[in-house]
């Protein structure tokens, strides 16, 4: 199973996202804070870890564009409340040594 995971998190909104990375105990290991129309990169360091993302204040995630996309046959298993979006790579057959991207992006995307 890949074992780590290389998380991209585009923020298109108005306002700043708080990108936590999770640790398998349920604490918080490490906390990003992205302001609009930056990218930031939070290193999965294990199946077990995931990534919470809170969106700003006054925006509910249910009227929300968010695009979760991997650079390899990678299932990603994610879900919301109405202020935050959890995200967590689904175990998988792939070679632990597997490089894995995935690029999240809130907000609608710019056209490539």
């Amino acid at each position: 199973m890949a074992d780590q995971a290389y998380v991209y998190v585009k923020n298109n909104l108005t306002g700043g996202i708080n990108a936590t990375r999770m640790l398998p105990n349920g604490s918080a290991a490490s906390a990003t804070t992205i302001s609009s129309t930056n990218r930031e990169k939070i290193t999965l360091l294990g199946p077990d870890e995931w990534v919470v993302i809170t969106a700003p204040a006054g925006v509910d995630t249910k009227n929300c564009v968010i695009s979760v996309k991997s650079d390899v046959d990678l299932d990603t298993l994610h879900s919301r409340t109405e202020s935050n979006w959890t995200i967590k790579i689904v175990p998988n057959e792939l070679p632990p040594d597997t490089p894995t991207d995935v690029n999240i992006t809130l907000g609608e995307d710019e056209p490539e």
